[in-house]
């Protein structure tokens, strides 16, 4: 009768303690993501402002060479511009 209880016991608590697990695989490769997501906000939000006396240029020099005094977009290929 013991050995039955101790078994019934060992199963319960066995089960308890599955049903008790959760997967966090997810969760960890959505903190990245949002990570990602907020690193390049906050560099466009650094790019967005013109520093004085700089010059811009995009970074694949698809207009062959012209440069600007504030950041935006390249008309050609739609990269932000980068400080020479």
């Amino acid at each position: 009768m013991k050995k039955r209880i101790l078994i019934m016991a060992t199963i319960v608590v066995g089960l308890g303690l599955t049903a008790c697990s959760v997967d966090t695989s997810g969760l960890e490769d959505a903190a990245d993501d949002m990570k990602i997501e907020l690193d390049e906000s906050s560099d466009k939000a650094d790019n967005d402002v013109a520093v004085p006396g700089a010059t811009y240029q995009c970074p694949d020099d698809c207009e062959n060479g012209p440069s600007y005094d504030v950041p935006g977009p390249c008309s050609s290929c739609g990269k932000e511009m980068e400080i020479l």
